[in-house]
């Protein structure tokens, strides 16, 4: 308390990333309402590359998810089971939208992860 009375801007910043989370769940909550698996899966896939993307320094587009995340985890967060996002990146790896391996996944089209997550909305 002694630190946030001090420091308003702390106290405004930690406000803030807050109200982010809460709008973050919000519309996690609404997306598990409202979207189907291949359109919340694209836009976690998107998110994931924002926010842990790895730039391919061979293949100028592609971006590999640095945070190893299991399918079951992948799952988990989508709402669903194992075997639906299971066959859900596979589907768009036969697209060319991203790459299997054995490290994680690699974003190959985000454009096409982008049109995937508002066509099916």
């Amino acid at each position: 308390e002694k630190i946030l009375a001090a420091h308003v801007e702390f106290y405004q910043a930690m406000l803030r990333l807050q109200a982010r989370r809460i709008r973050q769940l919000f519309g996690l909550v609404e997306d598990l309402n409202t979207l189907p698996l291949r359109a919340r899966l694209a836009k976690q896939l998107l998110h994931l590359a924002r926010s842990y993307g790895v730039p391919s320094l061979n293949h100028g587009d592609e971006v590999r998810i640095g945070l190893h995340l299991a399918q079951e985890e992948l799952a988990q967060l989508l709402g669903a089971s194992r075997q639906r996002v299971n066959q859900e990146l596979k589907a768009m790896e036969r697209e060319e939208s991203l790459r299997i391996e054995p490290g994680g996944l690699v974003i190959r089209n985000r454009q096409a992860l982008m049109k995937i997550s508002a066509s099916e909305s």
